[in-house]
């Protein structure tokens, strides 16, 4: 049931001794390998040892707190899934988590079965397609709002990210598709703007004009 977290490696960072190996016995059954902390400087040095892929933190740990182990790990991998586990619901310590973009917040005790329905969140969210492949080597990601091909990233706003994702879906877009990016009806000159814009994000001859119709994505 759970087969992408099968193939990821957790942190799970509680200074409780005896709730932390209750809890990792319990992420065993779902993580390839889970590594447990009691701190936060121990977590940062395993962190910088292991490939982790998620992380489960508390939020008061000896030395420093969780918050600023987040910190440190955002800088390193700031796509990270991390999920927060405090006994705190005060404003500040939520608008901070917030800021640091936590994947989910969870007030303790953590109980079995948050645990549980954490653990099927996860399983659906990571288990979700946010890679669009495209002709020419190239991909959309949808989370990162960007494109990549020939080992650069190039980042899309929304509007372009939105007509990427209507061509991958139907291999091409219309004049009337295009206007439901816009509040109102674009000028010719605004969609050519748009497009001229679009294309030096993209592989050459990637994005095509089809008379007629609108915008086409070349096949090969």
């Amino acid at each position: 049931m759970y087969n992408v977290l099968q193939t990821k490696k957790v942190l799970y960072v509680e200074d409780d001794e005896t709730v932390r190996d209750n809890i990792k016995e319990i992420l065993k059954e779902f993580f390839k390998k889970v590594v447990d902390a009691d701190s936060g400087e121990d977590a940062w040095l395993k962190f910088k040892k292991e490939q982790l892929d998620i992380a489960i933190v508390d939020i008061e740990l000896p030395g420093f707190n969780g918050l600023e182990l987040i910190k440190k790990i955002r800088e390193v991998k700031p796509d990270m899934p991390i999920i927060v586990v405090s006994a705190y619901t005060k404003t500040d310590y939520l608008l901070e988590s917030v800021e640091l973009k936590l994947d989910k917040y969870i007030v303790k005790p953590l109980t079995s079965r948050k645990l549980y329905e954490l653990l099927m969140k996860l399983e659906k969210e990571l288990g979700e397609t946010t890679l669009i492949p495209l002709p020419k080597g190239a991909t959309i990601d949808i989370v990162k709002s960007s494109v990549f091909f020939d080992d650069e990233n190039y980042s899309l706003t929304y509007r372009e990210l939105k007509m990427m994702q209507m061509l991958a879906d139907k291999g091409a877009v219309t004049y009337e598709d295009l206007y439901q990016l816009w509040s109102e009806i674009p000028t010719d000159n605004a969609i050519r703007s748009f497009v001229k814009q679009l294309r030096k994000k993209l592989p050459d001859g990637l994005l095509k004009v089809r008379s007629k119709i609108g915008y086409v994505l070349e096949s090969s």
